[in-house]
C-alpha cells in the first residue's frame, strides 16, 4: 500500500476532523495556528497529527490513526514526518499532551515526561495546554 503524507487541504479537513473526533481528540481550539497533516492510503485518510509552532518551540498535537489501521506503524511514521517538518521551520524542542498515549510516546517516538512547570511559557500559553486537555494529561518532550 502506497502511503502519502499530506498537508490538510479544504478537500479533506472534514474527513481529518472527523477521525480526530473518532479517537477522542479536541478539534475545537483547530484553527490557522495549528498545520494539520495526514497520511493517506488509497485515498482514504488513515493518521493525522498537527504542528502548533511557537517561537522555537512546537506543540506536537492531534496524533491519530483509523482504527483499522493501528498496529501498522502509522502512528509513529506521522509522528516521525512532523518532527522532520520542525527541523526545516527550525524548531528545537517539540511537546505534546496526552491522556491515553504515554506508552506510545515513550516507547516507539522516545518522548520523556517532564514537568507542566518546565514547560517554555510559549507552549504554557497555548490554548490547547493551557485549557483543553486536563490537567491531568502527561506533557512529554522530545529535543529534535
Amino acid at each position: 500500500m502506497n502511503v502519502l503524507l499530506k498537508k490538510v487541504t479544504s478537500e479533506k479537513v472534514s474527513e481529518v476532523l472527523a477521525l480526530l473526533t473518532a479517537a477522542n481528540l479536541p478539534t475545537n481550539d483547530i484553527d490557522e495556528g495549528v498545520e494539520l497533516f495526514f497520511l493517506e492510503a488509497n485515498e482514504q485518510v488513515i493518521a493525522t497529527a498537527g504542528l502548533e509552532i511557537k517561537d522555537k518551540f512546537g506543540l506536537l498535537r492531534s496524533v491519530s490513526v483509523l482504527q483499522n489501521q493501528k498496529g501498522k506503524g502509522y502512528g509513529q511514521l506521522i509522528a516521525q514526518e512532523l518532527e522532520a517538518y520542525a527541523k526545516t521551520q527550525h524548531i528545537k524542542q517539540l511537546y505534546l499532551l496526552t491522556t491515553s498515549a504515554k506508552e506510545f510516546f515513550e516507547q516507539k517516538c522516545n518522548y520523556e515526561v517532564v514537568e507542566r512547570m518546565n514547560v517554555p511559557l510559549e507552549i504554557q500559553h497555548s490554548q490547547q495546554f493551557s485549557s483543553v486537555c486536563p490537567a491531568s494529561a502527561v506533557v512529554m518532550k522530545k529535543n529534535i
